[in-house]
């Protein structure tokens, strides 16, 4: 699917470190649901690994229902977010769901055919735009998760992003704005 080496190896450098990290967050988790939520962002890390590779076109079934179980799992986060003191609340579940939703599209680009029935100019510009726009926001979600996890003074009253999760969505957002890039 991909024809550059630099996108392949970019692909697979990002999506790698941020499947690894994802499992070193589940193996360092306090709580149940940290450890599934780890466990689900290395699955989907992984996942797209493997849509890098290209290998979307023969399994996108497999891939597709690993994404829509990541989704739901946040989507179930999201839904059912405990009030407790201390928790991060539907936020994170709810960035989850959207990063799982925008891996399945990236999946879906990368497996469908070069004769697809909707190959109209029109819907072929509105498709581009929209994966370049995708693009540019995941850029500058990387962007974010990596200020936020470094860049926070100390007399600020936020609180800062753990390092391991701000590095891994950074890793994680900016393979997708470049699977993006790649499929537009």
């Amino acid at each position: 699917m991909f024809r550059s080496w630099f996108v392949v190896g970019a692909l697979v450098l990002l999506f790698g470190a941020a499947a690894v990290l994802g499992v070193v967050a589940m193996f360092r988790a306090k709580s149940v649901a940290a450890r599934v939520d780890a466990a689900a962002a290395g699955l989907l890390a992984a996942v797209m690994v493997a849509v890098g590779l290209g290998w979307a076109p023969y399994s996108v079934v497999l891939f597709g229902a690993v994404i829509g179980v990541v989704f739901l799992w946040f989507v179930v986060r999201i839904v059912y977010q405990g009030t407790r003191l201390g928790q991060a609340g539907r936020w994170p579940a709810i960035y989850g769901a959207a990063t799982a939703a925008l891996s399945g599209w990236v999946v879906l680009s990368a497996a469908r055919g070069t004769g697809s029935p909707s190959d109209h100019p029109a819907h072929q510009l509105a498709v581009i735009l929209a994966d370049i726009l995708g693009g540019l926001l995941m850029l500058f979600a990387a962007t974010g998760w990596l200020l936020g996890t470094f860049a926070m003074p100390a007399e600020s009253k936020s609180h800062a992003v753990p390092r391991l999760k701000g590095v891994r969505e950074a890793l994680m957002a900016a393979g997708l704005a470049i699977a993006f890039y790649a499929i537009s």
